[in-house]
């Protein structure tokens, strides 16, 4: 793709004249491009009568001053193309010489628009082998408007990012001993459900201990210079404790289970202190964001309603409880070890070390970072979070390209009334009128320009929030 900079865009669009709302919904389409900036020639504007309309789209489409012809895709078009019928055959005549005769084209941009009925991509012949924009799905359309608009001004739409340090788990040997991994996968095959919970609570326990328990050769190993590869080491326990929480699919109450040995885990290790202690509370943090994850890809909200509401006995010094922010743990330490490890100013070397050493046997990357920013959602929106409490930061939100997508999807699926009275528990709620109107009240907050975004010094961006994408009026609104 060109990076040469169109400072004057202007684009012909060619589709397939259809039903009145076809015809309303590509005038909608060519507005926001004018109101971006993007001069459009449309026949419905253009084309007055008596005016020749072949003539006028071979000088459209064969125009210098036209930086771009967008060529709108729906089954209509296609079948209109490959029988060159209408004015779209026409067109296809001339553009496809124009793809057809070139090696390498940019102006000739297809653009999905609508999919047949059984939701497949309908494309001409000639432009089979061709990448498009796809905006006839309405969850993905803000964001391939975005980066077509980008692509018409001559904006690298994904920019190659810069070459890498060479990652320090290359040389670390594979985490899980396959006489572990046979044990939790047996788990899967044994009859009883008490013995398959009895094994399962096991197996957490002796997780538990081999962290609280962990020790390193020597005090020189505890130098802050080695953090980085000391808390690798580290994540060998955390990959071990995925690979059984795989299993939590077959367990009654896993998530109870699993809050158990987190809350325990904490308990002892708030009895310690020095460089490799906070390394261990670093890692428990890390293990409840994947945990997290882990029940919001199972669409599990039960267990994430446990784990984010329970209250958490960490201080065998004080009867009171805590939420789940007692897993949070900033680590100044490891913060700085990775920024000097990479010699790169990260906005958090510990969400820059937890992304590239992403466990993609457990999630993505972008399902860890939306669990992170739904623990910040839930401290916003949550019932039983304490309002003296700091809010949860999501450290990793930064790179939350794929998670923004789905925090913005799970938004708007909270317009459904069904979606709504199944995610309300991961809030804590039982009663989606006390959702909404705790939803009310943040969003008032906001509007009055007292909310209190959260958001690294040096950055822009803060996490997402669902008030970024709905509106109180609009929770449980259809079925």
């Amino acid at each position: 793709m060109s990076s040469i900079k169109v400072q004057n865009p202007k684009v012909f669009i060619s589709y397939a004249w259809g039903t009145e709302e076809h015809q309303e919904r590509v005038r909608s389409f060519a507005t926001d491009l004018l109101e971006d900036g993007i001069d459009v020639l449309l026949d419905q504007w253009n084309l007055k009568e008596g005016n020749d309309k072949y003539a006028y789209m071979e000088r459209s489409v064969n125009d210098p001053s036209v930086t771009n012809v967008l060529i709108l895709l729906d089954p209509q078009y296609a079948e209109k193309a490959d029988n060159r019928s209408g004015g779209v055959g026409t067109e296809t005549q001339i553009i496809s010489a124009e793809i057809y005769n070139k090696v390498t084209q940019e102006k000739f941009l297809p653009v999905i628009f609508e999919r047949d009925e059984h939701g497949n991509v309908s494309k001409p012949a000639y432009l089979k082998g061709t990448l498009h924009f796809d905006l006839s799905r309405e969850d993905k359309y803000s964001k391939e408007y975005e980066r077509l608009v980008r692509r018409l001004y001559g904006v690298e739409v994904y920019e190659k990012p810069e070459l890498g340090n060479r990652p320090s788990w290359v040389e670390l040997t594979p985490a899980i001993a396959t006489v572990t991994r046979t044990a939790y996968h047996n788990i899967e095959s044994i009859s009883s459900d008490a013995v398959k919970t009895e094994k399962f609570i096991q197996y957490l326990g002796e997780l538990r201990n081999k962290l609280t328990v962990y020790k390193v050769d020597s005090v020189e190993e505890l130098k802050d210079d080695t953090a980085v590869s000391r808390y690798m080491n580290l994540q060998r326990i955390r990959d071990q404790f995925l690979q059984l929480i795989k299993y939590a699919v077959y367990i009654d109450n896993s998530a109870k289970y699993i809050a158990d040995m987190l809350e325990e885990s904490c308990e002892q290790l708030n009895e310690e202190s020095g460089v490799l202690a906070n390394l261990k509370r670093t890692l428990l943090h890390e293990m409840f964001i994947y945990v997290i994850a882990y029940f919001s890809k199972a669409k599990n909200y039960q267990a994430l309603s446990h784990l984010l509401s329970k209250p958490y006995f960490v201080n065998q010094y004080s009867k009171a409880s805590e939420c789940y922010e007692v897993f949070y743990y900033y680590n100044d330490n490891l913060e700085q070890a990775v920024c000097q490890r990479d010699n790169k100013n990260y906005y958090s070397g510990t969400a820059a070390l937890w992304t590239e050493t992403i466990n993609l046997n457990a999630c993505s990357k972008g399902e860890f970072v939306f669990a992170d920013i739904l623990c910040y959602n839930v401290s916003l929106f949550g019932k039983y979070y304490p309002k003296s409490s700091n809010k949860w930061f999501p450290l990793t939100y930064i790179y939350g390209d794929e998670a923004n997508r789905l925090i913005r999807l799970f938004s708007y699926k909270l317009q459904s009334n069904i979606f709504l009275h199944e995610a309300i528990q991961i809030f804590g709620y039982e009663d989606p009128a006390e959702f909404v109107e705790r939803f009310k009240k943040v969003e008032e907050i906001a509007n009055k320009g007292e909310l209190r975004y959260m958001r690294y010094k040096s950055s822009f961006s803060s996490p997402s929030t669902l008030i970024d994408f709905v509106s109180s009026s609009e929770l449980g609104i259809s079925r």
